[in-house]
């Protein structure tokens, strides 16, 4: 209990702080084709090497060596500079700027179309501004607008400010949600103990079962607290509202996991039963937050489940009191049903206390021989199907993630977000850009002001999701060539819903006829191509990555609960070929697993797998292989069958992040990205992507199969002598 009260919340706030430690993604690798070399090119190289965003690493001689260096993953954008582009800057004509990037990896690939397209448009001014084009072009009239994004509480965009508030309290609440279960299964396992306490009535045992539980209670919510005085006081990130109201919001969701870890528990009254049901709610509270992707456009199901999640309640706290600063009296709801998660499971508990007698586990025993390759792999299929727990974590929880976390994202993109819009100019042109706004697949303009406070009081209230201002003498400032602003102001914490504001707000300019009158022709002469996820699409994006985490984890648990329940029951001393038979056996589970994920639920899901099938087959093959191995390892330093689940059931997520899926490994500290690729899916994440998304070849492939083809053997000979050598030399 030490180990997951104090080694693992260090394990895991040390890895997610240091993995955002740098805030935003900076020098994305980036490639130029230039069939132009003109002083547009030029131009835009050295604003690329101006840019702090990006890098200018490669300069391909043409568009198929620079998709190559895409699907190889040594790139995320690059531009493409055409024949007589430079003849924009004066005239109006086909030769456009084409900026391709990366939309797989939806944040990164944004993060590098940003950084160029500003490149290109500060070259277009520059150029257009320069003596040389001569005086009738020189800043006579007609300016870009200019949309500054204005995030609240997070003006750099920091994924750190972003990420780090939502993973660290759903980290911290599944260690609290383990340890809770473990200390009250214990007290129900000792039956003497249990049924003299049953024997003094409900409320003495509620008494003495709450009681365990305060310890980590208090324990789990210091370390939520560490954590907030680190981001305030050593980050510097302000509270902007209350902060009495956190810290109460911080103890009522550590209060109210103990009481959903007691109730499972108690309906249970097994363990591992209680610790599988817990890992899946708890760890969804992320998924279904609303954090990300907002629920507004999601189906029935997904409403449902985020407003069931006491997560969500207490994330639209934090971002009430810590990024917006709202009012009080806007919080008192959430806090309202906070209080509930803590009352009816409390009471449901103190229903069932007394009611049932704990139900031991069985005894696992082998029903096969234990000896030779073919015997040995026959008995760990066996054992796997007969043992509930094992069975349900390597198959029927794979089943059941194919189907429940995929409707979180159903919407795909933010659709219809209210939005308030402060209109400063009053004008025709003002007045056709509000309703090309409300045109737009993600804004729906709920109120259009002439109070900027007004609406950024209904913004720090969450009543909007952002406020749209249009600055005073837009239209005039258009004409003249002068500042034409429009700013969109929101919530720092919502990331994926500013990028998706700042493109609809884009596109709703150049949709406006009399914007494009008025602005110069050369503007206009940027075409964005996402690659390999056109539509942008949020479950598109993310689902294949997290897929591929599931597969690992569900392995992962279910060999490391398998071989910690032999040596639980003395079968420790093996041989080479009964470990080889146990690997196989392990092995073919993870294979069929990932047949069924690549196989059924992306056809079902609808999810890119346009790879080539030999290349996807070995790729499994070796992925399956490491993860086998991995989990024999892990299962080799492990007492009882409890523990996979007890330790690492919080690693996932940590995990997911350090495979650079939300932010660049290239951009993580280099201790944290070589610890973490002693996990296959370090490795794999980008070689299925690679493969399935941007179709990838033998040779851009190669790397990612020699790395994991190393750390399969690796992963495979430490197993080995955990499980064979090392023993064999003890007895």
């Amino acid at each position: 209990m030490k180990i997951l009260l104090f080694i693992v919340p260090v394990f895991l706030l040390t890895f997610v702080c240091a993995m955002f430690s740098s805030g935003v993604p900076e020098k994305i690798p980036v490639a130029l084709v230039d069939y132009d070399h003109s002083s547009l090119s030029r131009e835009i190289i050295r604003n690329i090497d101006a840019s702090k965003s990006i890098e200018l690493t490669e300069i391909p001689e043409n568009v198929a060596l620079a998709q190559r260096l895409m699907k190889s993953m040594k790139i995320y954008a690059f531009i493409e500079i055409p024949r007589g582009a430079s003849g924009s800057t004066i005239r109006q004509d086909d030769n456009k700027v084409i900026i391709r990037y990366n939309g797989q990896f939806r944040s990164t690939g944004n993060a590098a179309f940003i950084g160029l397209q500003a490149a290109v448009n500060d070259a277009y001014s520059s150029l257009n501004n320069r003596k040389s084009l001569g005086a009738e072009h020189k800043g006579t009239g007609s300016s870009v607008p200019n949309i500054q994004v204005v995030s609240i509480s997070n003006p750099q965009n920091s994924y750190e400010r972003f990420l780090t508030p939502i993973a660290v309290p759903v980290l911290l609440s599944i260690v609290l949600s383990s340890a809770v279960i473990c200390a009250i299964g214990r007290f129900f396992e000792d039956g003497k103990l249990c049924a003299g306490r049953i024997k003094k009535g409900r409320i003495y045992l509620s008494i003495q079962v709450i009681s365990r539980c305060l310890p980590y209670i208090t324990i789990i919510f210091l370390w939520n607290l560490i954590f907030n005085v680190w981001q305030t006081v050593g980050r510097g990130w302000p509270i902007s509202g209350n902060s009495w109201l956190l810290i109460l919001a911080i103890f009522m969701l550590c209060l109210l996991t103990a009481s959903i870890a007691i109730m499972f528990i108690s309906i249970t009254r097994n363990v591992l039963t209680a610790l599988s049901i817990s890992t899946v709610y708890t760890s969804a509270a992320l998924t279904y937050s609303d954090g990300t992707l907002s629920i507004l456009n999601a189906n029935g199901w997904a409403k449902f489940w985020s407003n069931f999640q006491p997560f969500t309640h207490y994330y639209r706290i934090q971002l009430e009191q810590v990024n917006l600063g709202s009012d009080i009296t806007t919080s008192l709801y959430q806090f309202g049903i906070l209080s509930l998660y803590i009352i009816i499971p409390l009471t449901v508990s103190f229903i069932l206390a007394g009611k049932r007698k704990y139900k031991q586990p069985a005894t696992f025993q082998e029903n096969v021989k234990f000896d030779g390759i073919t015997q040995s792999f026959i008995s760990t299929l066996t054992s796997i199907k007969k043992s509930q727990p094992i069975f349900s974590t390597a198959i029927m929880s794979l089943i059941l993630y194919s189907i429940f976390y995929p409707s979180a994202y159903k919407a795909q993109i933010n659709l219809k977000l209210p939005v308030a819009v402060v209109d400063f100019d009053q004008s025709s042109l003002s007045r056709n850009l509000i309703d090309n706004l409300q045109t737009t697949r993600e804004i729906d303009v709920t109120r259009v002001d002439s109070s900027l406070s007004d609406a950024l009081n209904s913004l720090r209230n969450r009543k909007v999701s952002a406020v749209i201002t249009i600055d005073n003498d837009f239209k005039n400032n258009l004409i003249r060539g002068g500042d034409a602003g429009i700013d969109v102001h929101l919530s720092g914490g919502y990331m994926a819903v500013a990028a998706d504001l700042r493109a609809a707000v884009t596109n709703a300019i150049s949709s406006t006829t009399d914007v494009n009158r008025l602005t110069p022709e050369a503007a206009n002469n940027i075409i964005s191509l996402p690659l390999y996820n056109p539509t942008l699409g949020y479950e598109s994006f993310i689902m294949p990555l997290v897929f591929i985490i599931i597969l690992q984890q569900t392995l992962i648990f279910a060999g490391s609960m398998l071989i910690a329940l032999r040596n639980s029951v003395g079968l420790t001393n093996i041989n080479l070929s009964q470990f080889t038979g146990t690997f196989l056996g392990l092995f073919i589970v993870g294979f069929f697993g990932a047949i069924f994920v690549f196989g059924w639920v992306y056809y079902l899901q609808g999810y890119p797998n346009e790879g080539n099938m030999f290349l996807q087959l070995w790729l499994i093959v070796l992925f399956s292989a490491a993860v086998s191995s991995m989990a024999m390892l892990i299962g080799s330093f492990l007492d009882n069958i409890n523990r996979p689940m007890q330790i690492l059931s919080a690693t996932s997520m940590v995990i997911f992040y350090a495979s650079g899926a939300s932010f660049p490994t290239f951009n993580m500290p280099g201790w944290v990205v070589k610890t973490m690729e002693i996990f296959p899916s370090s490795t794999m994440i980008s070689g299925f992507t690679m493969l399935n998304s941007q179709g990838a070849g033998i040779y851009e492939l190669m790397p990612v199969i020699i790395k994991i083809s190393l750390l399969a053997i690796i992963l495979f000979l430490l197993a080995m002598y955990r499980l064979v050598w090392r023993k064999s030399k003890a007895a």
